[in-house]
């Protein structure tokens, strides 16, 4: 008997665990072979291949690039969001009321550009429509409807959630990271590939790791979910301008290295510093804002995050 009482315990313990798994609908189908990956980045851990049939559940979508979702085994991992893949289609969340928690310019479309309808002062409590994606929240306001980067709002329950799992009446929308936190996530990344990439003009390679200076930048960029296009003409354009004295972690710094036509773009670790893709390195390199070669190389820089 004393034998008999553990097997007995362990049994009833491991009833609720199967139950709970069960009420697990897999709702998403493969259509087409997905690697399942230990985080949302093709740099990470490749857990296995998702072969096409095998049906799924989509936890969440982490931004316009990964899903976060789990195996009928209970494995939880990221897959590429892209359609090809899957049969997913996600809905924009609703939040019911959301609280500005510092002064943001409030915007006609998602995007940073000249669409600016007003500010919102700190404290404000707004309706918030649909979390649109990870970086922009559309609200009404004052009888308008717009745009406020989700770095800069609280958002409360409320409403019905389309694309993510509740308890309860109402879906709580989790605040994504803030852009320092982003920056940070973004900066670990690229060094991590210190070693790996190797330069090529005119190249974007994303499995040999072949890049020139702007498919680097937008490559790291999107593995956060973060869209700039191919090209220093563009992404130096991109975002917001910012000066030299005021830049931050995560910024693009911009440089002219024949000429005065900018040609080069890294991106600002702190300190002075930046990390980029460039020739003389064959690769990687962290240099200077300040001092040497790309002290007077340098012309501008943007915020992205």
């Amino acid at each position: 008997m004393k034998k008999a009482l553990p097997l007995a315990l362990a049994f009833f313990i491991a009833v609720p665990a199967v139950a709970s798994a069960a009420q697990i609908n897999y709702e998403t189908e493969v259509e087409w072979g997905v690697n399942l990956r230990s985080s949302p980045s093709t740099s990470s851990q490749v857990y296995r291949m998702l072969p096409k049939g095998e049906n799924i559940h989509v936890i969440s979508q982490v931004n316009d690039y990964w899903l976060q979702v789990q195996t009928k085994d209970g494995q939880v991992g990221y897959i590429s969001a892209d359609s090809k893949y899957t049969d997913y289609h996600s809905s924009p969340s609703t939040a019911g009321t959301g609280t500005i928690t510092s002064g943001v310019n409030f915007r006609s479309s998602p995007k940073v550009a000249d669409n600016k309808i007003g500010s919102i002062s700190r404290g404000t409590v707004v309706e918030v429509l649909e979390v649109t994606n990870a970086f922009w929240v559309k609200i009404r306001y004052n009888g308008k409807i717009g745009y406020v980067s989700s770095s800069y709002i609280s958002l409360s329950s409320g409403g019905s959630g389309g694309g993510g799992s509740s308890s309860g009446g109402g879906t709580v929308v989790q605040p994504p990271a803030s852009p320092s936190a982003t920056a940070d996530q973004i900066i670990s990344f690229a060094e991590s590939l210190m070693g790996k990439v190797t330069y090529e003009y005119g190249v974007r390679n994303t499995s040999k790791l072949i890049f020139d200076c702007s498919s680097f930048t937008q490559y790291v960029f999107a593995q956060f979910g973060i869209k700039l296009d191919w090209g220093t003409r563009y992404q130096k354009n991109a975002g917001q301008a910012v000066s030299k004295s005021n830049l931050q972690k995560g910024d693009l710094v911009f440089f002219a290295t024949s000429g005065s036509s900018i040609n080069h773009v890294g991106i600002y670790i702190e300190n002075g510093n930046f990390i980029h893709n460039t020739p003389s390195k064959n690769g990687l390199s962290i240099n200077s804002l300040n001092t040497g070669y790309w002290a007077d190389k340098y012309v501008s820089a943007r915020r992205v995050l």
